[in-house]
């Protein structure tokens, strides 16, 4: 036992510090930060589904999840692919069979401020500020709009004049539905099944926000041609994220994506801003 802690002794005592890092100086648990929000707003859409959910018994439940998330392994997927090497390969099965997971997974982004910061509200924040009018928001996929619920709980809805939002019928759609109307905000729902590319009419926007997402579809080239002719002007941001994701696995069925940043500078897009994965493409002018 000695041995072995000397030989992992720098490993154990950086997670050691990476937890205590995160504990005190990310995640934030405050009354009035942006976690006890969402997750206020998550129990009331709850609500609406089950009248006799009782807050406490939620509340017990979200924490004890997340107090033990470290030590929590999903037996279940694990031994579904055990006895049943095709298990995954109905995607949409795989996604409606895992969407209370992803929804959590999306919550818990919430809890850490400079994760919300840097891959959602500092986007946003710079796209209002480039634009100088109110936005007509493109939001497609990548769960729960964190930079959008973000910025209404912060600065009201003076920001945007419409939000349209695409993404898989799961469970966190239904969530950004309710919460859209019951914030009476100017929105357009559209849903896809999950890992097929939407086919979408032409939306009116200035502002695209899409994170997480091409790499999940089975022709991302579509959606990003799509992106190319309907921007009409060199105003508009596209927020994208083409890196590269590895290789071709599991929900990852384009993983690619640089391929798609080729065809966005042959119609002569430029980056005029980088957040991480995150790069502002605009319209040569």
């Amino acid at each position: 036992m000695i041995k072995f802690y000397r030989k992992h002794k720098n490993t154990i005592l950086n997670l050691s510090i990476k937890k205590i890092y995160s504990y005190f100086f990310l995640n934030d648990f405050k009354k009035t930060g942006y976690f006890n929000h969402l997750k206020d707003l998550v129990f009331e859409f709850l609500k609406s589904k089950y009248p006799d959910y009782d807050k406490h018994e939620f509340e017990k439940r979200i924490y004890s999840i997340i107090n033990n998330i470290d030590n929590y392994q999903d037996l279940i997927g694990d031994l579904n692919t055990l006895f049943n090497p095709k298990f995954d390969d109905d995607l949409e099965f795989h996604y409606k069979y895992n969407e209370t997971k992803i929804f959590f997974r999306f919550i818990l982004y919430s809890i850490n401020k400079d994760l919300i910061s840097k891959k959602y509200s500092n986007i946003y924040d710079f796209g209002i500020a480039e634009i100088k009018k109110p936005l007509n928001i493109l939001e497609i996929g990548g769960g729960i709009p964190h930079g959008f619920i973000f910025n209404v709980w912060k600065k009201e809805k003076s920001f945007f004049k419409n939000f349209v939002y695409v993404d898989a019928d799961l469970l966190h759609s239904e969530f950004v539905r309710w919460y859209c109307e019951k914030l009476n905000v100017s929105h357009d729902i559209k849903l896809f099944a999950a890992s097929k590319t939407p086919k979408l009419d032409e939306i009116n926007f200035n502002f695209v926000f899409a994170k997480d997402i091409f790499e999940h579809l089975d022709a991302p080239e579509i959606l990003i041609d799509y992106l190319i002719s309907n921007t009409k002007n060199d105003e508009t941001l596209l927020c994208l994220d083409l890196e590269h994701k590895g290789d071709k696995i599991g929900q990852h069925i384009s993983p690619n994506l640089p391929v798609l940043k080729e065809r966005l500078i042959k119609n002569d897009f430029k980056i005029i801003k980088k957040f991480g994965d995150i790069h502002i493409w605009k319209r040569k002018g």
